[in-house]
């Protein structure tokens, strides 16, 4: 473990030792425990921890060109270093790479507390300086304070309920906290609160929910906002001035389901006891809903008939999409995990092709502009996600091993900057749907 937290002495009680003694022992006891709630600190040096809030697994710290702490992982904090006062260069790299991936120049003053805290997807590390030093609120009260580290998310609504009261009607404690920046310490009862966490201006479209977020008496916290697998809901870490983290992962995942059989039969989908399609024409694309994250169960029915599907396994904070695709008679299910995070590049777009047409075993490939996108995409399969730039006018165009023609073409398509979109082909082969999805 790399956390390091504040230590404490505790003392027998010197009431009950005989008179002459007592004065002395109060006075040794005074001199005592004024160096005694943080042991072994020197006061004359910056005191200086890294929090991982990023993508990166385990990061490795450098002070000045110098390894300091090795596999920080993340939710963890490494233990505060004592440095001396001064304006070090702190560098952050992937475990047990000398490549740094990101260097800062961190003012650090004596006697002082300050987390480096790293955050961003892989290829886009960013850190911040947080400061450690404010002063605790009255007794019976908490500050905390707001960092959204998901950009993928977009800026966010910060809500703090009791547990059974209706967002509806809340008012944000943080509203629209946009990445990147560190919101203002404010003061709030010490107990136990409902964390929600939703798109900024939404109170529909809800990214985490917690039902127990616990504030100390006195306690001084940062609410770290995290990017999820999926881009679209967050994970949490709370952390305790000159203390500890607690990891606040969501229990939730994102999925949709696809109506994609040929003839126009239906589907009706509930995965984990929630009802996503019920008795739809193909074909169709449903909307995102949230399903209880772990191995649920899945009930489908095509024209009304059963039909059998093994349980799945949905990763907290993923975007999963059900594939119902074939004949009605010989119908089939796929599972596509979705990645709905934008480009690196605000200026691209991210596209990928979904197979789901019936009676094609061979593999299908998309092109935009003429450019190829994706290539030996198999029956219920996606394929990779592929970037192009922005622009109002893009050709698609889909095809297939055997085929004379094109099974989808489309022209003018719009492709935004930093949009996701999956290109669904489905139903027969004789006569092909292609569905251009922007799905973030």
């Amino acid at each position: 473990m790399h956390r390091s937290l504040p230590r404490f002495c505790s003392f027998r009680s010197p009431s009950r030792w005989p008179g002459p003694l007592l004065l002395a022992a109060a006075l040794a006891l005074g001199m005592l425990l004024a160096g005694c709630g943080d042991a072994g600190v020197d006061r004359s040096k910056a005191q200086l921890r890294v929090i991982n809030a990023s993508g990166y697994a385990e990061l490795d710290l450098r002070v000045d060109d110098g390894l300091r702490q090795g596999r920080i992982a993340y939710g963890e904090a490494a233990g505060y270093l004592q440095l001396d006062p001064g304006t070090p260069t702190l560098q952050l790299a992937r475990a047990g790479s000398a490549t740094p991936l990101l260097s800062i120049a961190a003012a650090l003053a004596r006697n002082r507390y300050t987390t480096l805290l790293a955050w961003g997807r892989e290829g886009a590390l960013q850190a911040a300086l947080l400061d450690e030093n404010a002063a605790q609120p009255d007794s019976g009260r908490a500050l905390l304070r707001v960092f959204n580290a998901a950009p993928e998310a977009g800026a966010l609504d910060v809500y703090l309920t009791a547990p059974g009261d209706d967002l509806a009607t809340a008012v944000p404690l943080q509203a629209g906290a946009a990445a990147g920046v560190l919101g203002n310490a404010l003061a709030v009862d010490s107990r136990g609160w409902r964390l929600r966490v939703t798109a900024a201006g939404s109170k529909t479209d809800l990214r985490l929910d917690l039902p127990a977020l616990t504030l100390a008496s006195r306690e001084v916290a940062t609410l770290v906002l995290t990017p999820s697998r999926g881009g679209a809901l967050v994970h949490a870490l709370l952390l305790s001035q000159q203390a500890g983290v607690a990891r606040l992962d969501g229990t939730a995942a994102r999925v949709r389901v696809v109506a994609g059989l040929a003839d126009g039969a239906t589907v009706g989908a509930t995965v984990g006891g929630v009802a996503l399609m019920n008795a739809v024409g193909s074909p169709a694309v449903g909307l995102y809903a949230l399903v209880p994250a772990g191995t649920q169960p899945v009930a489908l029915a095509v024209d009304g008939a059963p039909l059998a599907a093994a349980d799945v396994v949905l990763a907290a904070g993923g975007d999963f999409t059900l594939l119902v695709r074939g004949r009605p008679a010989a119908a089939a299910a796929s599972w596509l995990e979705d990645d709905n995070r934008p480009a690196l590049d605000a200026a691209q777009a991210r596209v990928r092709l979904v197979h789901g047409v019936a009676d094609l075993a061979a593999p299908l490939a998309l092109t935009v502009d003429f450019v190829p996108a994706a290539d030996g995409v198999l029956p219920g399969e996606g394929s990779a996600y592929a970037s192009f730039a922005a622009t109002t006018t893009a050709r698609l165009a889909v095809t297939a091993s055997g085929q004379p023609a094109p099974l989808f073409t489309a022209i003018d398509q719009r492709l935004d900057g930093g949009g996701v979109y999956s290109v669904f082909v489905v139903g027969p082969l004789a006569a092909p749907t292609g569905i251009p999805r922007r799905d973030r």
